[in-house]
């Protein structure tokens, strides 16, 4: 054989593998990307929208599915059932309960086993009356988004108003920039489910090697008075509105993950902002329930991380409302 013809079929083979790892490497992507999409469930994240009054919110009338759960959001951008604005009859319960991503839930939790779902289902067999129980949340707000929301939309003909507060709220500055900017608030889907696995997830498990990604829009809040009167301010205006609507307002206590050891409440170990969220309940009148004991009973079983509840911490949530309402609300008895 001629050197020429060795060249040559050198050549060839070297072509062969090249091609052979070109598709190789095309499988490997669409195999990684089919098991993204359809095994993992990504690439069909809930989108989010800027708002110059509430800051940001759910886009509403989205449905989606994560990680094999069931995200839904009403035309209101509530994660809730789909409801009319008013009620169908006298006989309807309405309840409404605002708050973060506490409530919220996050994309890990399916949504029917939020306890804003849990509640509507339970009431509503125990009652034996149409129920309905609306979640106004988003990741990272705060009063300061909320009350904005409340004022745009009034409360839906509720009976009974709930805000879900934690040591933070009183102290969460407006936030208006992070749609489209941080990772756990997108305004479009993603491209392509692989794409998203390593954008938004894998920093989570390997924080030391991308930028630090938001965890399901928790947020501590700041040390600065004037955003502390601000938040005070509007949780008045909630209570306010509430009652201006016929509706009955209560407060309900969060406790995020490192304020639970057993004994904190016993010794005096109450978090920062419980005390300004206490004295305003004090003026305003308004009935506080707290999740201390429910969360502390057992942390490990209720916390699916540092600040938010997994599926047992949303029954406990459902449990302590439903404890608390049946002495406590006249029209939940009617």
């Amino acid at each position: 054989m001629s050197a020429t013809s060795s060249s040559k079929g050198a050549g060839a083979k070297s072509r062969q593998w090249v091609v052979a790892a070109v598709v190789v490497l095309l499988l490997g992507l669409v195999a990684t990307e089919a098991f993204c999409r359809f095994g993992l469930k990504l690439g069909d994240p809930p989108l989010f929208m800027t708002d110059p009054e509430i800051g940001y919110l759910n886009n509403p009338g989205q449905t989606c599915h994560r990680f094999g759960n069931l995200i839904h959001f009403n035309a209101y951008s509530m994660r809730s059932d789909d409801f009319p604005a008013h009620k169908a009859g006298t006989n309807e319960l309405r309840i409404m309960i605002i708050g973060d991503s506490v409530i919220y839930g996050g994309v890990r939790t399916d949504q029917s086993l939020l306890g804003t779902s849990l509640l509507q289902r339970e009431l509503a067999e125990k009652l034996g009356r149409p129920v309905v129980v609306g979640n106004i949340s988003c990741n990272g707000w705060g009063p300061l988004n909320e009350w904005p929301y409340v004022r745009r939309n009034g409360l839906f003909d509720a009976d009974i108003f709930i805000m879900e507060l934690r040591s933070g709220s009183v102290r969460m500055p407006f936030r208006t920039d992070v749609v489209g900017v941080d990772p756990g608030f997108p305004d479009h889907k993603p491209w392509s489910a692989a794409g998203e696995l390593v954008s938004r997830y894998l920093p989570k498990f390997f924080p030391s090697l991308f930028q630090k990604p938001s965890d399901e829009g928790y947020h501590p809040g700041v040390d600065d008075p004037q955003v502390l009167a601000q938040n005070l301010a509007a949780v008045s205006n909630m209570v306010a509105s509430a009652r201006a609507a016929g509706a009955t307002p209560y407060i309900i206590l969060h406790w995020i993950k490192p304020e639970l050891p057993a004994d904190a409440k016993a010794a005096g170990g109450r978090p920062e902002g419980f005390d300004e969220i206490g004295r305003l309940a004090r003026q305003t009148g308004v009935a506080v329930w707290d999740m201390h004991d429910a969360e502390s009973n057992d942390v490990a079983r209720a916390y699916r991380d540092a600040y938010h509840l997994n599926e047992a911490g949303q029954r406990d949530f459902a449990n302590v409302i439903e404890e608390h309402l049946a002495p406590a609300s006249p029209a939940a008895k009617r």
